[in-house]
């Protein structure tokens, strides 16, 4: 169970306080744009530390002047790892470039890899889809279900897409209202 305090910005309440049971393993919340799903996450994060959790940002947060292999060193420095998960993403031919000679989708795909390879208790993505095109989507779907089950990381996914998920059987949450609001719901 991870939970969180109520999160506001200067006077303004934007997510209320609550709980989500990452029993289930993945976790998905929607809602509109704008509507606090970034909060909630950096939230989730800082608030359950013991968790270990590792929060991939929706702009990939990769070091500009060092290699994809050095970005993913900083979290795990076995180099076999590091190809397997590179591979499983089909992103083995760009291990010695930069973020700045990739595509924004193949950096996103990398900052991924990077949050799984650190081994994190909980697995925070901020729409880990956007900017992919259907067979990337198809493959990070797949990245995250072996993620889940080979590591056994608990996942919170928050996507305006929550339909890409649904092969994976997560628990589904919509953020409504303002204060926003988590509620169980439907895809």
């Amino acid at each position: 169970m991870v939970s969180w305090s109520d999160c506001w910005l200067d006077d303004q309440l934007i997510v209320e306080a609550g709980s989500i049971d990452v029993s289930p393993a993945l976790s998905v919340v929607s809602g509109d744009s704008g509507i606090g799903k970034t909060t909630l996450l950096r939230a989730i994060s800082r608030q359950n530390l013991s968790l270990r959790p590792r929060l991939v940002f929706q702009e990939p947060t990769l070091l500009p002047w060092l290699t994809v292999t050095e970005n993913l060193s900083i979290v795990c420095e076995d180099i076999g790892i590091q190809e397997r998960w590179l591979s499983l993403f089909d992103l083995s031919e760009v291990s010695r470039l930069r973020p700045g000679q990739l595509s924004l989708g193949m950096q996103r795909r990398i900052a991924i890899a990077r949050g799984i390879l650190a081994r994190p208790g909980l697995l925070l993505l901020d729409e880990p889809s956007a900017s992919l095109d259907p067979a990337n989507v198809e493959r990070l779907i797949s990245n995250i279900k072996t993620a889940i089950s080979e590591e056994g990381v608990p996942t919170i996914i928050v996507t305006h897409s929550p339909g890409d998920f649904a092969k994976l059987s997560p628990s589904y949450f919509e953020l409504t209202g303002r204060p926003a609001v988590l509620n169980q719901s439907e895809i």
